[in-house]
């Protein structure tokens, strides 16, 4: 059952960089060829909603702190160690 979560984990973040990779090209596509980039559509959104636009990147910022720089020891650490 835990090899099936975490297979489930590892598509899902995989799936989640591809849609920012793929993200990251249209937008690159859109500022060569002259179309209108993502961001163009982003910042009227943030001007008109700040505080949703706030609480979305403390969210993004607390789930990037979490599983960047979780426990160095215990169950979730890259060397599977048991805690002290």
């Amino acid at each position: 059952m835990m090899a099936a979560i975490g297979n489930l984990f590892s598509w899902t973040v995989t799936a989640f960089f591809g849609a920012i990779f793929l993200l990251l090209a249209f937008e690159t596509w859109a500022l060569f060829t002259g179309h209108t980039p993502i961001s163009d559509y982003i910042k009227p959104a943030v001007h008109s909603y700040p505080g949703t636009a706030f609480v979305i990147a403390v969210v993004i910022g607390i789930l990037l702190g979490h599983f960047l720089w979780g426990p160095a020891t215990g169950r979730t650490s890259p060397s599977g160690s048991p805690p002290q």
